[in-house]
C-alpha cells in the first residue's frame, strides 16, 4: 500500500517561532534542549491545558546556542507566544526567560531570523 500525501489544500498551516533562551547560567554552561522542551510543554499545559496543547500542535525544529525554532499551529500562535512568556525558571532552579525573535511561516524564513540572531 502506498502512501498518499495530502494537498497543500488540505495540510495543516503551520508557522515557526524563533526564541531566545536566557539564564542566569548564561557563561557556567548551556541550557539544554531537553529541559527547554520540558518547560515549554509545562507552560502550555498549565496555560491551556490538554486540549489547547494538543491543538497548538508545538514541535521544536531546532535548538542550538540558546536560540531554537518551534513549530506550532498558525491559529495558536499568540497562545504559544504567551505560554512561551510564562517560562521563568528551570527545574525549579535556575531563573530563565525566553523571548521570541520572530514569526515565520516558512522553515526557511526561521532559519534566516536565528542566524541573525546568533550573529549579533
Amino acid at each position: 500500500m502506498k502512501f498518499q500525501r495530502l494537498p497543500p489544500t488540505l495540510r495543516e498551516r503551520k508557522r515557526y517561532l524563533v526564541f531566545e533562551v536566557r539564564s542566569e547560567w548564561r557563561g557556567e554552561r548551556e541550557v539544554e534542549k531537553r529541559e527547554v522542551l520540558r518547560e515549554i510543554w509545562n507552560s502550555v499545559y498549565s496555560l491551556h491545558g490538554e486540549v489547547g496543547a494538543s491543538e497548538s500542535n508545538i514541535w521544536l525544529i531546532n535548538y542550538a546556542a540558546g536560540v531554537g525554532i518551534l513549530r506550532c499551529a498558525h491559529n495558536r500562535v499568540e497562545e504559544v507566544r504567551a505560554a512561551l512568556a510564562c517560562v521563568h525558571s528551570l527545574n525549579d532552579a535556575a531563573k530563565v526567560g525566553i523571548r521570541v525573535l520572530g514569526v515565520s511561516g516558512t522553515i526557511k524564513g526561521a532559519k534566516r531570523l536565528a542566524h541573525l540572531s546568533i550573529s549579533m
